[in-house]
């Protein structure tokens, strides 16, 4: 999990989680980023999600991202697979503008049959 790191200029920022993923015990949501203060200027953001091979298929099995807003949830997208073809997710960019001093939280939702696929997201920050 990271958080927010300042560029030189001072007017960007930016936080990667890296790789991530559950393990057996089905958790249904796995932190990827938190940044407890955006700062004293008001955001926009960009936020890219990514996704390895799909490890299961099946119409009950899903992998997605939920967007959080000091607590308010303002985005939650999950992919749900039709058949029992294992397919690629695509990324899904989301842009948000944030207000100052927000807690700004990334979360990874999954199902029981995604546990293990590695995730992960990336954030661009630009102080307005």
């Amino acid at each position: 999990m990271s958080s927010q790191i300042l560029l030189s200029g001072g007017d960007k920022y930016y936080s990667y989680s890296g790789e991530v993923f559950g393990d057996v015990s089905a958790p249904a949501t796995i932190p990827m980023i938190t940044i407890d203060n955006t700062g004293l200027r008001d955001s926009y953001v960009g936020v890219y999600p990514f996704y390895s091979t799909v490890v299961s298929g099946t119409a009950a099995n899903a992998l997605g991202i939920q967007i959080k807003l000091d607590g308010v949830v303002i985005l939650h997208s999950k992919q749900y697979y039709g058949g029992s073809q294992a397919i690629q997710q695509d990324s899904e960019l989301v842009n948000l503008f944030i207000p100052r001093n927000s807690k700004l939280e990334i979360i990874s939702m999954n199902s029981s049959g995604n546990n293990t696929q590695i995730r992960g997201c990336n954030l661009i920050g630009y102080y307005l």
